[in-house]
């Protein structure tokens, strides 16, 4: 995979969103969107998800990072609408008991995988699900009505709140209004990542009867994540109404979901469509958002080290590591320009473009085969000046100096002194290197007299920066000279 591109997501138009209900009702959007009538007067199944203390000492309005979940991890989110009640402190535990009924349903399908939540080392935490990294987010402004809430919320937390990180799956809760009838309504949508945006599950807590029922929100939930993670694709033998499956009744991804409780559902019946199937279509078991069980693989990978990022003959930036090792290996690397991924590479630099108007910050994480993440670690470069701190200030000069821009000749009766310009460079100038008749000498001054007895052949002259950078040849023909 040396210097290869990582092979781009699927085009979305401009997402694949999956949304669903209790019952199937087909609507053609754009957006292959599927609605569900919804019998919101169901009696509430016999078991349901159960509340878990949550063990978070504030109610965060942003991720803790750095994350103590060092891999591809599910992050949790309570988000309302402007105006609406804080009931963060009530549903908070309601949405650990979730993720906690979901974790157990999850390795009672598979016992070597279950999904990788993220996680915060909170203080005499007495609990593993109490321990969720849960961000509380009150949204600046409303969302329109149920036509237009994914793309605006999902727009709203990528720019306003920093979801977008494609390391991560969003799995939103949302507490405010969507404006849905009495009898068709829209639980939850997911749509898998993009270019830009991460996966992403949203649940409203509106509609359904999700704020009554805490059985039924668990399945919305992990119904969507599903899609979020890239189920179903187009090539399953049982894949129907837009991303769902139509062979097994109480199937997590059937296109006609009861109201029953989750642990009622299965995760892909026959293991033929999205889950552990024998197909050459995505498989939601190979993610790496999914906790490998079994592996023996435990420890996230070392960070890489001895960054740098100087200028290329190419004319691009070459950007560079040392190695990063792992406990079973091998890695691959995640590179970033300006916080934005752009590839994925086993090899340990990479040539890319920079801002020719200000400091280019360039990154890069290891990632080992069971997607565990290193820790981000940055260079900043600049055009014409090297490695840079956040102010601009030079720290490493990894750029060559300009060319000379001019060489005068003028000649006595034994030498022919040559004479430039000096050339500025940032970190400064030690000195010119001068090539003439297979010697090679330096001198400090823009200037050298060299004796007519020895000039044989043309003479080359390299301005020499402090850093060691060697700037481009400047040649005097032997014509000139003579």
């Amino acid at each position: 995979m040396d210097g290869a591109r990582l092979r781009p997501p699927p085009a979305l138009s401009p997402y694949s969103v999956f949304t669903f209900c209790e019952y199937f009702f087909p609507v053609k959007l754009a957006l292959a969107t599927v609605a569900a009538f919804v019998a919101l007067g169901a009696a509430a199944p016999a078991h349901a998800s159960t509340p878990v203390p949550w063990c978070g000492f504030d109610s965060s309005d942003v991720d803790r990072l750095p994350d103590a979940t060092q891999a591809f991890a599910v992050h949790v989110a309570y988000v309302r609408a402007p105006g609406a009640p804080d009931r963060f402190a009530e549903w908070a535990p309601r949405i650990v008991g979730d993720v906690a009924a979901i974790d157990a349903w999850w390795r009672r399908e598979d016992p070597a995988r279950t999904l990788r939540f993220d996680f915060f080392p909170f203080s005499g935490c007495g609990s593993v699900f109490g321990a969720l990294d849960l961000t509380h987010v009150a949204l600046p402004v409303d969302v329109s009505g149920i036509g237009g809430a994914f793309s605006e919320l999902r727009n709203l937390l990528a720019s306003e709140v920093g979801f977008q990180e494609l390391e991560k799956t969003y799995l939103v809760y949302f507490d405010g209004a969507t404006g849905q009838g009495s009898s068709e309504q829209v639980c939850g949508q997911g749509a898998t990542p993009g270019f830009v945006f991460p996966g992403i599950a949203i649940v409203y807590l509106d509609a359904c009867g999700l704020s009554q029922h805490d059985s039924r929100r668990s399945v919305v939930a992990v119904h969507e994540l599903v899609h979020a993670l890239g189920a179903v694709d187009d090539a399953a033998p049982n894949a129907c109404q837009d991303g769902h499956v139509c062979d097994v009744a109480t199937d997590l991804l059937t296109a006609s979901l009861s109201g029953n409780a989750l642990e009622l559902h299965v995760l892909d019946g026959n293991r033929d469509d999205y889950y552990g199937h024998a197909g050459r279509w995505a498989d939601v078991r190979n993610s790496f958002f999914l906790e490998r069980l079994d592996a023996p693989d435990r420890t996230p990978p070392a960070t890489p080290s001895l960054l740098r990022a100087g200028e290329d003959p190419s004319g691009l930036t070459r950007f560079s590591w040392r190695a990063a090792g792992d406990d079973v290996g091998p890695v691959t690397y995640r590179v970033y320009q300006d916080r934005r991924l752009v590839r994925q590479t086993s090899a340990t630099s990479i040539l890319l473009g920079s801002n020719a108007e200000g400091n280019t910050q360039y990154s890069v994480r290891a990632v080992d085969g069971v997607g565990r993440l290193s820790p981000v670690v940055s260079a900043r470069f600049r055009d014409g000046v090297g490695m840079v701190t956040a102010t601009g200030r030079l720290v490493r000069d990894t750029v060559r100096p300009p060319a000379i821009s001019r060489v005068a000749v003028r000649r006595t009766a034994t030498t022919v002194v040559l004479s430039w310009p000096a050339v500025r460079d940032a970190g400064g100038i030690r000195n010119y290197r001068v090539k003439s008749a297979g010697r090679t000498f330096f001198v400090r001054k823009p200037a050298v007299a060299i004796s007519l007895s020895r000039l044989r052949t043309a003479v080359t002259i390299n301005p020499v920066d402090r850093a060691g950078n060697i700037g481009p040849a400047t040649v005097v023909p032997l014509r000139r000279l003579r």
